[in-house]
């Protein structure tokens, strides 16, 4: 039960950074003009947000 706690707690807090990332991206290839460049970022950001989903699912299990 304590490990699944302390589980969830790291999990949860990875899943904070990764939605801070996955915005400060968002944002990053809204500003940029550079056609390659927000092409990369946006590559990033989705890649980031599949990170998100996982995380979400290694929540739901540990719950």
């Amino acid at each position: 039960m304590f490990e699944e706690a302390q589980l969830a707690e790291q999990f949860n807090a990875l899943l904070d950074q990764q939605q801070q990332a996955a915005n400060y991206y968002a944002t990053m290839a809204a500003q940029t003009d550079d056609p390659q460049m927000r092409s990369q970022v946006e590559q990033v950001y989705r890649e980031k947000n599949r990170h998100i989903q996982l995380t979400q699912r290694l929540i739901e299990i540990v719950d």
